[in-house]
């Protein structure tokens, strides 16, 4: 008999989101968040069994500005539920990749989100995508930064704050880009305060999901209640046609010292670069790249639910 519990969850669509989704910023309505799979205790046996290496734990500081106060931490041997309340109590940011798409109890949801997507906008044709679960703590942020991925995210519990910016300058440097693609640098990218009388602007609530157009520049403050959503990493003809112009313009940049302008995706010029783009990635394919370790991925603090927010830096701790 075919199981028919994920029916009863869906997302709806106004005819004015299908027709901005990926194009302009938009936002939907969804059910996902009443699945009990986004409960403490679903949650906390996720982090339990979830691959640690797959996991990251986070803090940050209060000034929205200050991308270097972004750090890694160790959860040592607390369990699934410490961890949870460590994150109500303090400001922290766990962040289990591949934990939609992977484990087989979020898969159906995964699934479900995936084909909500396409059958709103008929011409989304995803070429792969992934999505983890992101739980944080009340007061948490996420600092501007822009993905080189298309992105959906879907918010299941708490209230956070999100602005997005136009992928232009000022807000967006296409160089920024290029150095993500690169491996050269996080996702993070310069913010000035005032820029945000530009973004568009609105607090998610849980049952609500947001859409903005690729390498849109955009930010999060929670504004309460442990905060948990679901973001889709998407990979699309679109997005793999543009990164690779601006990968291309980045090994142009970077081993025969050009400094491209052009981003465009038509023409003879944007043939070559993808051209060699796909040369480049063959070679790294066949031959491999010399590993570097992920930026700020240096653990310097330690989990603690008892301290007051919820983690002790290891030099105080020594």
């Amino acid at each position: 008999m075919r199981d028919t519990y994920m029916d009863q969850f869906s997302s709806t669509w106004s005819d004015d989101a299908k027709q901005k989704f990926r194009h302009e910023p938009v936002t939907v309505r969804h059910n996902y968040h009443e699945h009990h799979a986004f409960s403490d205790v679903a949650l906390a046996a996720l982090v339990e069994r979830h691959p640690r290496d797959l996991i990251d734990f986070c803090t940050m500081g209060d000034d929205a500005t200050d991308h270097d106060s972004w750090r890694a931490g160790d959860p040592g041997a607390l369990t699934g539920l410490e961890l949870i309340e460590a994150v109500r109590k303090g400001k922290l940011w766990i962040n289990l990749r591949h934990a939609m798409d992977q484990d087989p109890e979020y898969r159906p949801i995964y699934d479900a989100m995936l084909a909500d997507m396409k059958k709103a906008d008929p011409s989304f044709r995803p070429l792969s995508a992934e999505a983890g679960i992101l739980i944080s703590s009340p007061t948490a942020q996420v600092f501007l930064h822009s993905d080189v991925s298309e992105t959906m995210l879907w918010h299941m519990r708490g209230v956070k704050r999100f602005r997005t910016y136009p992928a232009t300058r000022p807000y967006l440097n296409t160089d920024d880009v290029e150095s993500v693609l690169h491996h050269d640098k996080t996702e993070d990218i310069p913010f000035d305060p005032a820029w945000d009388k530009d973004a568009f602007t609105v607090d998610l609530h849980p049952g609500m999901a947001a859409n903005w157009p690729l390498h849109g520049p955009h930010r999060i403050e929670n504004q309460s209640g442990v905060n948990v959503s679901v973001p889709f990493e998407i990979s699309t003809p679109q997005s793999r046609l543009q990164n690779s112009i601006l990968f291309a313009n980045g090994v142009l940049r970077r081993q025969f010292g050009h400094v491209p302008t052009e981003t465009r995706t038509d023409g003879l010029g944007a043939l070559m670069k993808r051209m060699l783009t796909y040369a480049i990635k063959l070679k790294i394919k066949l031959f491999g790249e010399a590993a570097r370790p992920m930026p700020k991925s240096e653990r310097t603090f330690d989990i603690d639910p008892d301290a007051p927010e919820g983690f002790v830096n290891r030099e105080a701790a020594a």
